[in-house]
């Protein structure tokens, strides 16, 4: 099993101001997110919060529901769960539709669900199970950074793909809201990055477990957590068979690979088996389209050629249907990085350092991943079901990477100044004015119709306070990589002679590897 150099980690460390400027970045989110947990009204359907704090109340009285069960009626302990049941117009509706999902994120709610009604105050329920959920996202915009730096060695970049993440509305909006997804999309996430770790820099004890345990928690928070789980799965046995193709390696590529996909496995398929029992599939799509008595949208290659739908999707994923007036926004930022990656294509590099941007193999996997994503995805619409902008937040680590290597393939060419500071403080600035577009968006949502009134009892001073103290961690992640290209700039070395320090640690390492692996052999 491959171990780790002190060499190796020294050139691969994530550097601590980068990684304290992106989780600043996260808190901004959070903190937005934060502001609709603490004051939207509960949003019976239109965000299934009254099917998802059914799921809870179930699990603490014991019960596993199914998509049958109706919602509590118990309107002295749950008196805002029961009062959506009134929006309801048909009885379906009324009933625990959510329960095709497994139970990871309503178990991690009980202890609210427990408190609420020992404290005999309903609202802490809906909060907390918001909260759950917007922490997850905030760990999404936060994983997206680390895996774009994994892919691209590039702080700027890595700084850039997690503001836009952090601009992105339905992280930040539906992050707010009772549901999985940002749970969900977080443990999926995480999976990538690990699996990613394996596929670049070598099996270790400590990676394989994080992969293991990070599928548990993707295909135990949701259905298409499984499909992750078995690519990376799959990712993992075939990086590490090209790796060593002896009988050797193709066991430890097989062992790898078993124990990234068994440990999930042995973990959640009791529930997948028990769907298949009770609606005959994994995920009782099936049994959900016909219980709603949806209509098929087209057949799959209809809905996968459908341009304006890509478009909706993208335009969506940062501006809400409604809100017209932002799309500009994203078209230009759409048109910008496109125009860079065509640059970077063009001129015959990549936009690493320089030139590393693309080499790595976890663009095979993510790419991978959002074919699996959007095969599952299109099948579902053609089938009848929601085309909802949240599904496609497990393709944020792609889409912000791709996207955030456009914008500083635009700065790159500008001959401005020094390279090392041009492209911090472009990320730093871009960042800075996503941020502003991010909390505009924030600001129509809040203030809009669809906002659906406010939570009783709601402390709008209070949520205030967190958006404003969100707003200082976001205005100082900039800063921080504003001054971290003056910092860099100020210690850039002379060019290396041949026989600089460094050239004789590499030889020095390069010996050490070769001893070992002479050692290995003998």
């Amino acid at each position: 099993m491959h171990t780790d150099t002190q060499a190796d980690r020294a050139e691969e460390r994530l550097p601590k101001r980068l990684l304290a400027a992106m989780i600043l970045i996260a808190i901004f989110a959070l903190s937005l997110s934060s502001y609709v947990a603490l004051t939207r009204s509960f949003q019976y359907q239109t965000r299934d919060e009254g099917p998802n704090a059914g799921y809870a109340v179930e699990l603490a009285a014991g019960r596993l529901p199914t998509i049958d069960t109706p919602v509590t009626t118990d309107g002295h302990r749950y008196p805002l769960v029961v009062e959506g049941l009134g929006t309801m117009a048909d009885e379906p509706h009324r009933h625990i539709w959510t329960a095709n999902h497994p139970p990871l994120y309503y178990l991690m709610s009980l202890p609210l669900v427990a408190t609420a009604e020992a404290l005999e105050a309903p609202q802490v329920m809906v909060v907390g199970m918001r909260l759950i959920n917007a922490v997850g996202s905030a760990l999404c915009v936060l994983l997206v950074g680390l895996i774009a730096f994994e892919l691209t060695r590039r702080p700027a970049t890595a700084f850039l793909a997690t503001g836009i993440s952090a601009s992105c509305t339905v992280l930040v909006t539906a992050g707010g809201h009772i549901a999985n997804d940002g749970v969900a999309v977080a443990a999926s996430s995480l999976m990538l990055l690990g699996t990613i770790k394996i596929i670049d820099r070598g099996l270790s004890r400590k990676r394989l477990a994080l992969v293991a345990l990070a599928g548990v928690a993707a295909a135990s928070a949701k259905a298409p957590g499984v499909l992750t789980v078995v690519l990376c799965g799959a990712a993992i046995a075939l990086a590490l068979h090209l790796e060593d193709r002896s009988r050797r390696g193709a066991l430890r590529a097989l062992v790898a690979s078993g124990v990234a996909t068994g440990v999930p496995g042995l973990a959640t398929g009791w529930f997948y088996v028990r769907n298949i029992i009770l609606y005959g599939d994994p995920t009782a799509t099936e049994a959900l389209l016909s219980k709603f008595e949806r209509q098929p949208n087209g057949t799959w290659w209809q809905v996968a050629t459908d341009a304006s739908l890509w478009v909706d999707w993208f335009e969506r994923l940062w501006a809400p249907l409604l809100a017209e007036g932002f799309v500009v926004v994203v078209d230009a930022l759409a048109v910008v990085a496109i125009t860079g990656l065509l640059v970077l294509f063009l001129r015959g590099r990549t936009a690493g350092s320089p030139g590393d941007a693309w080499r790595s193999s976890g663009w095979l996997l993510l790419g991978a991943h959002a074919l699996v994503v959007l095969g599952n995805l299109i099948g579902f619409v053609s089938s009848g079901g929601n085309a909802n902008d949240r599904y496609l937040m497990p393709l944020m680590p792609l889409l912000a990477s791709s996207l955030a290597i456009g914008l500083i393939a635009i700065v790159d060419v500008i001959p401005i100044g020094s390279p090392l500071t041009r492209v911090h403080l472009a990320a730093a600035g871009i960042t800075l004015a996503l941020g502003v577009y991010g909390f505009m968006i924030f600001d129509w949502f809040v203030n809009s119709k669809i906002y659906g009134g406010r939570l009783p009892n709601s402390d709008s001073r209070g949520a205030e306070v967190v958006v404003a103290a969100g707003l200082m961690c976001g205005l100082a992640a900039v800063c921080l990589m504003a001054w971290s290209a003056r910092s860099k700039t100020a210690r850039q070395p002379l060019p290396a002679r041949p026989n600089h320090v460094g050239h004789s640690r590499t030889r020095t390492h390069t010996r050490a590897r070769r001893r070992r692996q002479r050692s290995s052999h003998a």
